[in-house]
């Protein structure tokens, strides 16, 4: 079991937030360690990025080792708000810290002091890359980070950030009507709050073990955990500590909220306020400072719901609320 002791002024200083490269280490942890669990396209989509972009490294570091755990600086801590941009995370993941790399490494292959395991030999890939240091195998897997997100990630990342925004805005609700204590008893199984402490439940062939303590801690829904995960969180000892984070299973799709629940989301409701007046997806886009994807993805949800309309004037759709 996993157990961090936040007390209640730590349990206040609990945040939700995400960055786009979680689903990219999800996704290769996963079809590393639980390909199973995944659809037979997802598997599919992941393995041709893999081997198109020849990504062998990325593929090492990231499907975690024989032990069933991967480095966690491949997911940067989330800076302030919901969502950190791509380009910031890939810049923390290159800018690892030379002992926080070292030490996440000789966890992913000899096992932590806190998990009673086995060592075993690192595979050639990742021994030739670290003979060049810590900081060139940071870039290298930065680079290497980036390829496997565009090649597999990027056209569905506007329906997958929808997601987890959908999500965390069900867990705000949930917290003000039913306070943050009761939210996390219900984000996964084997995750609860009990005594001051977040506690997570691992399976019961796993030998890990590890108590400490924090002042705050980060939850992060993903979209291909099947269960709560612990990463990102070592004693203070540690080169370069980070705040414990913990992954959740995000809300399936067809169990977020529909209709006006669906609307209370902060980008759409920023939407609506530009929509005063016509605007068209480019513009909006400019406007709120997001990907044209991203936009039309938010529209399509406000125009079935009826709170926009949208009319052509020449070559452009224009979109504009409803008096609704």
């Amino acid at each position: 079991m996993i157990r961090i002791d936040l007390g209640t002024e730590g349990l206040g200083r609990i945040r939700f937030a995400f960055s786009p490269l979680d689903p990219a280490k999800d996704l290769l942890f996963a079809l590393a360690q639980m390909p199973q669990a995944l659809s037979g396209a997802w598997r599919a989509r992941a393995a041709k990025a893999l081997s198109e972009q020849h990504l062998g490294l990325l593929a090492v570091v990231a499907g975690g080792g024989p032990h069933g755990y991967a480095p966690d600086f491949l997911r940067p801590q989330p800076a302030a708000g919901p969502v950190t941009d791509l380009d910031g995370a890939l810049h923390a993941v290159a800018t690892t810290p030379s002992e926080r790399i070292r030490y996440e490494l000789e966890g992913a292959v000899n096992g932590h002091s806190w998990d009673q395991a086995a060592a075993s030999r690192a595979p050639r890939i990742l021994l030739a890359a670290l003979e060049r240091g810590e900081a060139h195998l940071a870039h290298r897997v930065a680079g290497e980070l980036a390829q496997f997100w565009h090649a597999a990630l990027a056209p569905e990342w506007p329906r997958i950030r929808a997601r987890l925004e959908g999500d965390i805005n069900v867990r705000a609700t949930s917290i003000a009507r039913n306070g943050i204590a009761d939210t996390i008893d219900q984000l996964a199984p084997n995750l609860e709050w009990r005594h001051g402490s977040l506690q997570v439940h691992l399976r019961p062939s796993s030998r890990h073990r590890l108590h400490l303590s924090a002042d705050a801690a980060i939850l992060v829904p993903s979209v291909f955990a099947d269960r709560a995960i612990f990463c990102a969180g070592e004693p203070t000892s540690v080169a370069a500590p980070r705040k414990p984070m913990i992954l959740y299973p995000a809300g399936r799709e067809d169990r977020l909220p529909s209709s006006d629940e669906q609307l209370l989301g902060s980008t759409r409701a920023r939407m609506l306020a530009e929509l005063a007046q016509p605007r068209s997806t480019s513009e909006l886009a400019q406007r709120l400072y997001l990907s044209p994807s991203t936009v039309s993805y938010h529209l399509q949800i406000l125009h079935r719901a009826g709170r926009v309309q949208r009319t052509r004037s020449s070559r452009v759709v224009l979109y504009q609320r409803t008096p609704q």
